[in-house]
Formats: structure tokens, sequence, C-alpha cells
């Protein structure tokens, strides 16, 4: 996760090279301070299914940079840097010993900041990963004991040093895998483009389907085209889209819930573009999360809670093994960062201009197909990453029914999402 903060706007605060050092101070002590509560993410990885709560603390490191962000964001092709934005990936997990949490900040020559993190998913979802920014932001304003709950890393589901790899849900992933040269690419949907989509995608069994829903159908449709284009194949489509189970539970669970509480809900799409329309892939997908519900996640507490996971999580991996194996699939993995509260992790001098992912870079060789979807700024429009093969991407950033909903590669700094929360 990547946040983008903007200077103040008076002269002082942008020649002042004390308030950059001082805003240096603050992120530092705060987040040492806010460790002591998020105490796993100051741990480091034992082994694939351990992290050893030593407090050894984060990988943390402070950058400055000779440019204004303007100049950053005017690049042509800047989101093929915002990877240096971030600590080096390599030391982290990769060996016994290595970092849970790594953070670094970048100084920019006009004042901004941004905050760039990688959070193990041994300890944290994307959710979780929101609620520990947004508490080490109320910590660095000094209202982290009145602005949220502190974490709980009591789960309710059943812990067990036993399970096995090929019970994780991840690994069904892993079983898609490309070899060549990925692509990455930015899509933004406003509000007027949701409000369109949202018509075009009702029907008597979703009469009032979600932003999140008939943007990722949208995406179904037309990469089944770029798939279908490049290859010749007309393929049916397998996706997993992750849904944060803590939204599932009744009652829900609470947003301070630390750990992994993703599932991914499944579906099938076919490829034939005159049969299925923008409605069959809402309902498919509506079909599939609807799976998991209250029932289905109280399965996994208690006693038996353990065995249940194995058992689905078997049966979920082998049934996409052999619908791949049968009749061969185009596979796409969706996540959603929408409602997270990114754009609300303010460390005092304000809430961010602007918040990414990473774009691929030029040793991403072996890769699975996914797509992330995003809040903009205003929280009523989605900002999609997806990341192909760079010649299905070719095809894709030139389909013209997409194109007719979504913005191609914005600049942040021009977006009306930008200029209205500004």
């Amino acid at each position: 996760m990547v946040l983008f903060y903007s200077a103040d706007q008076s002269p002082q605060t942008i020649s002042d090279s004390s308030i950059t050092q001082q805003r240096f101070k603050q992120l530092k002590e705060s987040l040492s301070q806010v460790l002591t509560h998020f105490y796993p993410f100051a741990g480091r990885v034992k082994d694939k299914l351990t992290i050893d709560c030593n407090d050894e603390g984060v990988f943390y490191t402070e950058a400055k940079v000779s440019y204004t962000l303007a100049e950053f964001f005017n690049q042509s092709i800047f989101s093929s840097f915002i990877h240096k934005l971030l600590p080096n990936q390599p030391i982290m997990e990769v060996a016994t010993e290595g970092y849970t949490t790594m953070a670094q900040v970048t100084c920019f020559a006009c004042g901004g900041m941004v905050i760039g993190t990688l959070i193990s998913h041994m300890i944290a979802d994307g959710a979780a990963a929101s609620f520990f920014l947004n508490c080490w932001g109320s910590n660095s304003r000094s209202e982290f004991q009145n602005a949220l709950a502190f974490p709980n890393f009591d789960t309710p589901f059943p812990r067990n040093i036993a399970c096995r790899q090929d019970t994780n849900v991840m690994a069904l992933c892993g079983q898609f895998l490309n070899e060549g040269r990925l692509a990455t690419r930015r899509f933004l949907f406003d509000a007027k483009a949701i409000s369109r989509l949202r018509t075009q995608g009702s029907s008597l069994t979703v009469q009032n389907p979600t932003r999140v829903e008939v943007v990722t159908s949208l995406l179904c449709k037309c990469t089944a085209k770029a798939f279908k284009a490049n290859s010749g194949l007309e393929r049916p489509i397998l996706i997993t889209h992750a849904v944060n189970m803590r939204r599932r539970a009744s009652p829900n669970f609470p947003k301070s819930c630390m750990g992994n509480f993703a599932w991914l809900a499944t579906a099938l799409m076919s490829a034939k573009e005159e049969v299925i329309k923008l409605p069959d892939f809402v309902i498919k997908l509506r079909e599939a999360v609807t799976t998991i519900n209250s029932e289905f996640v109280k399965s996994f507490e208690g006693e038996g809670g353990f065995a249940k996971y194995c058992e689905i999580s078997k049966q979920l991996i082998e049934t996409a093994s052999n619908v791949a194996l049968t009749s061969g699939v185009n596979y796409v993995h969706y996540t959603s960062w929408c409602n997270f509260g990114l754009y609300d992790v303010d460390y005092g001098w304000g809430r961010p201009i602007w918040v990414s992912c990473v774009a691929s870079s030029l040793d991403d060789s072996m890769f699975f197909n996914s797509v992330i979807l995003m809040d903009t700024p205003s929280g009523n429009g989605i900002e999609v990453w997806i990341y192909l093969n760079e010649d299905e991407m070719a095809t894709l950033q030139q389909d013209k029914e997409l194109l007719k909903f979504a913005n191609f590669d914005p600049n942040p700094l021009q977006l009306k999402d930008y200029i209205s929360h500004a």
C-alpha cells in the first residue's frame, strides 16, 4: 500500500527542512508506540506457519527525492516507478528471521510525502493492514486512545500448526501461474460511469448491484474478449474474488480483528459474448459471493472448525484443478480494497491525495492474472489496477466497451475526485 500526501501550501512548509525532519521524527516515534499494541507486526517470520513475536521491530527507512510530486505524476510512465517508494521486498519473508512489516517514508522537494508499506499476509489481510495504518495515523495525531479500538489478535477460528500448505486457498491461484511479460494498467471509473453500469447491470434477480459487482462484471466480460482475441480460443473464465469474512459473520466481526479473514468466492463465467450479457455476469458473481454467509463463517469456528476449513479448502482447490484440466480456462483473481478506509489515514497533515498499489517490474516473469479494485478519493468511484500478459493487456486497453466507462491511466493530480476532495 502506497499513500501519497500533498505538502501544505504555505511557502514556509515547502522550504523549511525542519518541518520535514519533524514529520520524519513524528512518524518514527508514533510507529514505535503503536507497535506495542500490534506486537506481531514487530516480530519475525519463524517458518511458513509461525511468527516469532520477539519485539525486534519493523524495517523502517527514509528517503528524499529532488523533484516534486507534480513532476513525479507528470511522467508518462510514473506508475512503473512506484515500487521505488516501497522498501526492498526481497528481504521480506524469504528466509527465517524475515520481517513481517516494512515501511518507507519518502519526502519530495515540494514537501509532499509518500508512505509505502509492505505487511506480510501471514499476519494481516488488506482490511487488517488498513486498520493498522489508521491506528498509526491516529497515534501520530496523538488520538490513538480515543479514535479506534485496540487490535484484537484473538481469532474466533481455531489455531492449528499442522495446517498443510495444499489446503491454503491461495494455493488455488498458484495453479494458474503464467510465464511471460507482465503488464500493469490503471482504469478509473467515476461516479457517473458507475451509475450507468449499475443501470445496465441490473436485472430482476439482482435489482441493485453494487459498484464492485458491476465493475468486476464488466472487466470479466472485457478480459474474456481479450483472451479470445489473443489465443483464438473461446475458453470460459474462472474467477476468484476475495471476500472479507468479517462482514459475512453474524454479528459482524469487528474491524479490529487481526489476521487473515479473506475467503475466495469462485465463479465460472462463459466467454460467449453473444449469449452472456452484463447482468448475467453480475448474477453469477452475486451467487458466488452470497455462498459465503454467516453459516459458512460459523462452520470454521469451534472444535471442528479447522477440519472443516481443510475440507472446504481442499474441495475448492480440487474443483478449480478439475475445471482447468477438463475444459481449459482463463483465470483471473479479483480483490477489492474498497471501503477499507485507506483515504482516512491521517498522520497529522491531512488525508492522502492518492492511494495506490504497485505496478509490475521487468523481473515479473511468473505471475497470475489479477485485478485490484480501489476507492477513489471521494469514495464514489473505483480505480482498477489490472495485471495481465502484455499481449492481452494491449488488446484490453483498446476495448471500446471498457473505454465507454473507464478513463485509461489518468494523472492522479487531475482526477475530478481529487479536486473535489482537496
